[in-house]
């Protein structure tokens, strides 16, 4: 049936909603049933390009990448991924390419050739259905020990003819440098990379409390030079246009050409995780690339207690596996629909207990204008509310959100031009506070 809905999806005017009612289950299904959902919602996407689809098809995705232990499903699933991200063109030639006719030709062959491509099951010669010597210049002999039926080998000259071992023949992940077969590629990033860092030999691991530093005015660095072997890398979470971005600026400092680069993202508190594979042109030495990598959230979730910790795993083809544990800024996590009337804005505060409510003085931090403030905080989704005098202070009231609809109502008491800031935060969330206040002090320090 899944098959049938994705092979003729063209022809089904409901077939979203028929795989849709398949894919609420795909967790538990077999692994040969998710193998044909992540094939049929694929053809679905390329034959129907529309919302309902276009969300199915990064739900799949997802699952079949990031939530399995399958490695014929994640490993099918990346090259779709890569596909689509890169030529959906492609896509369609490959995924919609018309199949041929099953036929048996086995019968058509010569007795005589047969029998030789028997004697040479484990060669190219029972792959191409042609004997050695027609594309072998430099010719190994196979003959057959009588006594024991089994097969040895006899060279001549020294050169042999390239074994075909079916179990070897594992597809490799796809690269981010374009979609072309790498001599000796690394294994891919697979969801528990992170889950033992301690047993990670060739691991560098910069812990969460490096010094941070910018690149350039703009990005904290999150793994120096010193510690990269000449690779370094500087990232942050960034909201643009209403979607969730890790923007990264990578500089190789070595004296390699550093390509392959792949990452994948622990299980962390909000879910966060990469759309798509990493994008980064191969580095020259003395080269660096900057890329924008979308975000998901609420894909890759982990228990316990909400933390800001965002562990990341980077490598590429030259270096080992770089562990790196990077914060997740809250305020890229607001969303634009977070602006509350007067009149909500009172109703929820005086709605929640006031063990809801937490505070925290920030007695470094000067405020020379409200109306500055005021900007700074709204270019990060935090919108002004009220404002009001407490003797010579001014206090402010803005309102923010993030997603699945958990407000936040903030108040901040200060006195203009001169230093000392106290914050007060009223949220159903209390346990995230902590990070409310960790963006607070990087917007004001910024």
């Amino acid at each position: 049936m899944i098959w049938i809905i994705g092979e003729y999806a063209e022809r089904i005017d409901n077939a979203d909603e028929l795989l849709e009612s398949f894919l609420e289950s795909f967790p538990e299904e077999p692994a040969q049933v998710q193998l044909q959902l992540l094939t049929a919602t694929v053809k679905l996407f390329l034959k129907k390009p529309t919302e309902g689809p276009q969300q199915m098809i990064q739900a799949v995705l997802n699952n079949a990448t990031v939530e399995t232990d399958n490695p014929d499903l994640r490993d099918r699933a990346y090259i779709y991924w890569r596909l689509l991200s890169t030529d959906p063109e492609a896509a369609k030639d490959v995924v919609l390419a018309e199949k041929p006719v099953i036929t048996d030709d086995s019968n058509q062959l010569e007795p005589s050739l047969l029998d030789e491509l028997l004697a040479n099951i484990s060669t190219l010669s029972s792959v191409y259905h042609k004997p050695p010597e027609a594309f072998v210049t430099r010719l190994k002999t196979t003959v057959q020990k009588p006594e024991d039926e089994d097969y040895v080998e006899v060279s001549e000259t020294g050169y042999s003819e390239t074994s075909c071992n079916p179990v070897d023949g594992v597809a490799s992940p796809p690269t981010t440098t374009g979609y072309v077969p790498q001599p000796a590629p690394a294994p891919a990033l697979v969801p528990d990379l992170l889950g033992d860092l301690l047993g990670s030999d060739n691991a560098a691991i910069v812990p969460v409390d490096e010094p941070t530093t910018l690149s350039g005015g703009l990005l904290p660095i999150i793994l120096p030079a010193s510690k990269g072997q000449g690779l370094q890398i500087s990232a942050q979470l960034i909201r643009q246009d209403g979607q969730v971005f890790y923007s990264m600026l990578l500089e190789n400092n070595s004296q390699l050409l550093l390509d392959g680069f792949m990452i994948q993202f622990n299980k962390n508190s909000f879910g966060l995780a990469a759309v798509g594979p990493l994008q980064v042109p191969p580095l020259q030495p003395g080269a660096s690339a900057r890329t924008m990598l979308p975000m998901v959230l609420f894909q890759n979730m982990s228990a316990g207690p909400t933390s800001s910790l965002l562990q990341v795993a980077i490598k590429n083809n030259q270096q080992p596996v770089w562990y790196i544990e990077d914060k997740i800024v809250v305020h890229a996590l607001f969303s634009e629909d977070g602006r509350m009337e007067r009149g909500t804005f009172l109703e929820t505060w005086r709605s929640l207990p006031d063990s809801n409510e937490v505070q925290k003085e920030f007695p470094r931090i000067t405020i020379t204008s409200v109306e500055s403030t005021v900007d700074l905080l709204a270019a990060s989704n935090m919108f002004f509310i009220a404002k009001r005098k407490n003797g010579n202070q001014d206090v402010l009231y803005l309102s923010a959100k993030v997603p699945r609809d958990v407000p936040f109502l903030i108040e901040l008491t200060a006195l203009v031009g001169q230093q000392g800031l106290k914050c007060a935060v009223k949220t159903p969330t209390p346990e995230m506070a902590p990070l409310f206040f960790e963006a607070v002090e990087i917007l004001f320090k910024a």
